[in-house]
């Protein structure tokens, strides 16, 4: 077995997947867990809009044997991939059940990871629920001292491809395993045939073949930002020319209140959609808004000097393949 599923042969994948063999139920729709849900349930929809930095979300019921703690109802722990002693982890946090664990993932044993996280919940909560039947509860102070974790992309073909999935309404069980086409290496061993993260993998910098979209599209997008700033600023100016030239001269010089409202209307009204238009730059997302936000950069009169290479610059970068490939999946 050399993937997860489909062509997928990194850690998230190798969670997902584990987490399934071990029983886990998705429950990115129905957000319940459900006495059929095995141990727990999972949830993905935060992998596609972060590009898995948000990490997948489990829930687990309070129960421990024939009892349940219906104060609690059920505990969400955030497992986010992150850098544990120079490798590829996981770490694993619940506040409100004060818990905090980091997992080591082991390339030539990807499921084990899932096991040992398995194994440490199926553990941990039941004590944990009957500390909370026998009177214990946790202070605020030990709530804020679970720190959070700042968690690291998965690979841009991976969130996109789940995206898809979800998008169909696909759950993800044993069904979705698939044995992606296998290649031979130079020493004999089998390697999937397509690059799993052709962006996004684990230590990128951005700029390098390796950087996931968000650093494709960060600094154009910081740039327009600018541009648009600089567009809704002259806009500003031109309504307090035309509040300005009535309250000096009245109806005297009309030529100058129309001309400025005109120039307030149209400068304005860009500057707004553009203001949306960054934000599904940013994000890969969107077909109008976001051309709509590079075509302003180069037009508005006060920044155009500075906003035409920005514009440029921005449009080049919307069109890689690798943004376009993650355009695609969020149409």
């Amino acid at each position: 077995m050399t993937v997860a599923f489909a062509d997928f042969d990194e850690a998230l994948a190798w969670l997902i997947r584990g987490l399934i063999e071990y029983g886990w139920t998705d429950i990115t729709r129905s957000q319940m867990v459900t006495a059929t849900a095995g141990p727990g349930g999972f949830n993905l929809s935060f992998v596609p809009e972060s590009q898995g930095r948000s990490g997948v979300v489990l829930r687990m019921a309070a129960i421990s044997g024939a009892q349940r703690c219906h104060e609690d109802d059920t505990y969400a722990f955030e497992i986010k991939l992150t850098q544990v002693q120079g490798h590829q982890g996981v770490a694993v946090r619940c506040a409100e059940c004060n818990y905090l664990q980091e997992f080591v993932f082991d390339p030539d044993n990807p499921m084990w990871m899932a096991g040992y996280i398995h194994q440490s919940l199926v553990d941990y909560v039941p004590e944990y629920v009957r500390w909370r039947l026998g009177g214990g509860e946790l202070t605020w102070a030990q709530r804020q001292g679970v720190p959070p974790v700042e968690g690291e992309p998965c690979s841009a073909s991976l969130s996109g491809w789940i995206q898809q999935q979800l998008s169909l309404s696909r759950v993800f069980d044993v069904t979705m395993w698939g044995g992606g086409r296998a290649v031979a290496r130079a020493d004999g061993a089998l390697a999937s045939g397509t690059p799993i993260a052709a962006v996004g993998n684990y230590g990128s910098k951005p700029g390098s073949a390796a950087a996931t979209v968000e650093d494709v599209l960060a600094r154009p997008a910081r740039a327009l930002t600018i541009m648009v700033g600089l567009g809704g600023l002259a806009a500003a100016m031109a309504a307090l020319n035309v509040v300005v030239t009535l309250a000096v001269f009245q109806l005297d010089r009309m030529f100058a209140v129309a001309s400025s409202s005109v120039f307030f209307l149209l400068v304005g009204t860009g500057a707004v959609a553009s203001f949306f238009g960054v934000r599904q730059y940013k994000q890969a997302q969107g077909t109008v808004l976001p051309w709509v936000a590079i075509t302003y950069a180069g037009l508005v009169p006060i920044c155009c000097f500075a906003g035409a290479p920005v514009a440029i610059w921005a449009a080049i970068r919307w069109q890689k393949p690798e943004v376009k490939a993650i355009r695609a999946a969020h149409s």
